[in-house]
Formats: structure tokens, sequence, C-alpha cells
């Protein structure tokens, strides 16, 4: 029952450290960075043999299990030396894989220079939220790029992340359960190495899982699988979305429920991603504005569906606020709806 107690809070104070103080913070040793650096080296190995499908599908297993095998091996001997040590290192490791302070703060900096009129750096800005170009962008297309990251990685950097934490957890207990010596910590360090394999495989994702000339072959499986692990938590993320949006309402005309749902209904499905789509067709809706289009990534263009519709204005500078306080009240339904669950397994534990 204790190992409940310890489930519910970890990751609460990671979310709230993350959101109120480490957000907007970048240093060299970041975790992600560190995740990111060794894919970057399996990534060079296994291209070199061959960018066919079998050697991608072999890079991204081989990488799954260096990481999570390092976490978990790593998790044990801090637990050997001292159990809230490990707690620390659980707190410290999900700060690192959640992004809700981290993403207001990226979103903001493009907003400001867009207040600022400063579209030059606004521009720059934008390649660190969204990863696309934006050298040719109007104030609209730029504000248009930052709502649709801010839609997407509501989803895989809060959504998805509290969702394997707790899948992993009860996968621990559930093994924990059975016949075997294990460690009172073992759902801990399964939740956190859950997360941690979640994280990597969007990772690998965003290296390779790219539909150009490079990484069409090698990269479709670590993209397959990054759709695959968004599928469930993508949706769920799609409904707190539109729960924010009706609590929004109660204080603002800005949001809108009734197009939330609708765009929601018709556009869900249009994105090149089986998951993004759910997210960007709810916010689309919610803020009365057209998303997709014509982006560019690496000077290629990818032109994609336009979501919303027709009667739908172009995206504003303000609508990226509104866009933020969308993001920052799911992920609060997200945690509050994380936390009820938990307590709910605690009781009937």
């Amino acid at each position: 029952m204790y190992n409940y107690y310890i489930f519910i809070s970890l990751p609460v104070i990671a979310f709230l450290l993350e959101y109120l103080i480490v957000g907007g913070i970048q240093y060299r040793y970041h975790i992600v960075n560190l995740m990111g650096y060794i894919s970057g080296l399996t990534e060079r190995v296994f291209y070199g043999i061959s960018g066919n499908f079998l050697s991608g599908l072999i890079f991204n297993v081989s990488t799954l299990l260096i990481i999570s095998g390092i976490f978990m091996i790593l998790s044990f001997i801090i637990v050997k030396i001292s159990i809230y040590l490990f707690y620390a290192f659980f707190i410290y490791a999900v700060s690192s894989f959640i992004s809700t302070g981290g993403l207001k703060h990226a979103a903001m900096e493009v907003y400001n220079k867009l207040k600022d009129n400063n579209i030059t750096d606004a521009r720059k800005n934008l390649i660190s939220l969204a990863g696309r170009d934006g050298e040719t962008l109007d104030v609209s297309e730029i504000s248009r790029a930052a709502i649709e990251s801010i839609a997407e990685n509501t989803g895989d950097g809060i959504g998805s992340v509290f969702f394997y934490i707790a899948a992993g957890f009860l996968i621990g207990q559930w093994i924990k359960s059975g016949e075997g010596n294990w460690s009172a910590s073992f759902p801990l360090v399964f939740a956190l190495t859950s997360a941690v394999i979640y994280k990597t495989a969007n990772l690998m994702d965003s290296l390779v899982g790219y539909k150009n000339e490079r990484y069409m072959r090698f990269g479709k499986f670590s993209a397959k699988l990054d759709d695959m692990l968004n599928y469930i938590p993508f949706r769920l993320t799609a409904f707190f979305m539109i729960l924010s949006v009706v609590i929004l309402r109660v204080f603002s005309k800005n949001y809108d429920i009734k197009n939330a749902l609708k765009s929601w209904k018709k556009f869900k499905n249009l994105h090149p991603s089986p998951n993004a789509g759910q997210l960007e067709s709810v916010m689309a809706g919610s803020l009365r504005i057209k998303l997709g289009g014509i982006n560019y990534y690496g000077g290629k263009i990818s032109k994609r569906p336009v979501i919303g519709f027709e009667y739908y204005g172009r995206a504003g500078k303000e609508d990226i606020l509104r866009g933020i306080r969308i993001m920052e009240l799911a992920s609060l339904i997200i945690l509050i709806f994380y936390i009820s669950t938990s307590a709910s397994l605690l009781i009937l534990h």
C-alpha cells in the first residue's frame, strides 16, 4: 500500500517541478538530451550498415533495449544505495519527460517576439518549438505552427507520459504479485522504465520518422511504433482538452465548445499522423482557426489537409495564448485524473 502513496505523489511532484521551476531551463546534461545522443549514435551505426526497413527495425529495438536497460539497471543500483535517492532520481527523470512548463516557455518566446513585432526572432524561436522552417512565414503562419506544436505536445509531452507511468506501475505490480522474489520497489522502477521506453520511442520517431529519401524505409518502423504507443493516450488527451474548453468557456467567449466537438468529429482523421489530428482538430475548433496546410521542413515542402471549416479564420498571435491556456488546463485535468484513478486503485487494493 505504501507503494501506491509513492506512486501517486512522485509524478505529481515531478509535474510541479517541471511546470514551476525547470520547464524553461536548458541545460547540457538533460536526460532527454542524453537519450537523444545515444539514439543518434545507434542511428549512425545501423544506417551505416543499411538504410532498409530491417536495419531500421533493429536500430529501434536495439536503442530501446540499450536505453531502457541502462535506466533499469541504474534504478536498481540507486535503490540499493537509498530508496530516497531513487525517489529523487524518479522525480528528476519524469520532470525531464514532461513538457508543460517547457512548452509554455517556448510558445511564449514566439508570442512575445510577435507582440514586439520582431518577426525575425519569432521565426528563429519557432524552430526550437515546432522544428520547421520559418524563414518565409508571416505572423499568421508562425502562430499556426506554434499552436499546432502546442496541441501535439500536449499529447506526447504530458498525456502519454502519465499514461505509461501508470501502465508501467500496474504491470510491475502484477509481476511483483506473482512468483519470484521481487523488490518492493520493482513497480516504481518498472513505471519509470515504461516512461523511458515511451520517451525513447518518441525520440526515435523525431529522429528518423520522416517520409524523405533518407528515412522512408529506415524510419518506417520507428514512425509506426510511435503511432501505436500514442494511439490510446492521444485520444484520452483529446477528451481532456475538450473538458478544458468546457471550463474555459465559463470564463471567456473566446473558446468554442460546439466547434471543438464538430471539428474533432470531422477532421480528427485528416492529419497524416493517426494521432496528431485528434488534438489539432480540437484546438482548431476551440479557437475557430484553420490549422494544417503547407509546411516546410529542411527546405522540403510538406502539404497537409486543412483542419477546420471554411468559416474559420487564420491564426493570430493571441491564439497562441489561448492555445497555451487549453494546454495548461488539459495538463491539470490529466494530473487530477491520474491522482483520482491512482487513489481509486489504492482504495481497491
